[in-house]
């Protein structure tokens, strides 16, 4: 069926930049029905992006993504239109046009997921809710400055009885970063700690991170979700992570 999809500068901005964000993280991007939801290169993650209130329910999938992006991105500051039809998809301005025929989705390395292989593979319950921390703008930040700096792929969280706080070490263990502490936990966990992905202090976002960790059903398996805006679309992000017996 085909369908054509009319986009102000503005949403189309904040379209690009919802797919900019998946820049370093996915080789491809693969759109059902308006919704992205796949996994990252290295499987650390899964994103899961609500663009039907910019590009309504249509489907089409983006192979090499980064070099996608460095050709829409001349589109920028000008009235959009997606036309997706059979066998191909199109962007046009008032200028110029590029149209791009539907690859095999087979040939897509970032496969859409639907909610129930999400659910799936995410198992967990809300009463079994460990963490609900929102990361003030201004922490989210330093994560994202420190993990550059340092090369860091993931940071920490340290369970401290009916607390918790956020931290990390560089890699020659010389300089440590105590983040935030005082977390307040649903659960009383001494001498433990679990390792999070820095992916969501990385992208782009224009609010507050909603940090939520869950048990599992799985022993000593963690299931998080982090959950921001870009613009007025929302991003999750979800990881796992494992709970780990400190030493003495």
């Amino acid at each position: 069926m085909e369908r054509t999809i009319n986009l102000s500068s503005d949403e189309f901005g904040e379209f690009f930049r919802c797919l900019s964000i998946l820049r370093d993280n996915c080789n491809d991007v693969d759109i059902r029905e308006g919704i992205i939801r796949q996994r990252s290169n290295d499987n650390a993650s899964i994103f899961e992006i609500d663009l039907t209130s910019l590009i309504q329910d249509v489907s089409f999938p983006l192979t090499n993504l980064p070099e996608k992006l460095d050709l829409l991105k001349s589109f920028l500051e000008q009235e959009v239109e997606i036309e997706v039809k059979e066998g191909a998809f199109s962007f046009r301005d008032q200028y110029s046009m590029l149209e791009v025929e539907t690859p095999a989705l087979e040939f897509v390395d970032n496969k859409f997921m639907d909610a129930e292989e999400l659910s799936t593979v995410f198992t967990y319950e809300e009463d079994k809710l460990i963490i609900d921390y929102e990361f003030p703008d201004v922490v989210s930040r330093r994560i994202s400055s420190w993990s550059q700096v340092y090369h860091l792929t993931t940071i920490q969280v340290i369970f401290e009885g009916e607390t918790a706080s956020i931290v990390t070490r560089s890699q020659s263990k010389d300089q440590y970063a105590k983040f935030t502490g005082n977390i307040v936990s649903n659960v009383v966990i001494n001498n433990c700690s679990s390792n999070l992905v820095t992916t969501p202090f990385l992208i782009e976002h224009d609010s507050d991170i909603e940090f939520k960790m869950y048990e599992s059903t799985q022993p000593s398996v963690l299931i998080n979700k982090f959950f921001t805006k870009l613009g007025e679309v929302d991003v999750v992000i979800y990881t796992r992570s494992s709970l780990v017996k400190e030493e003495d």
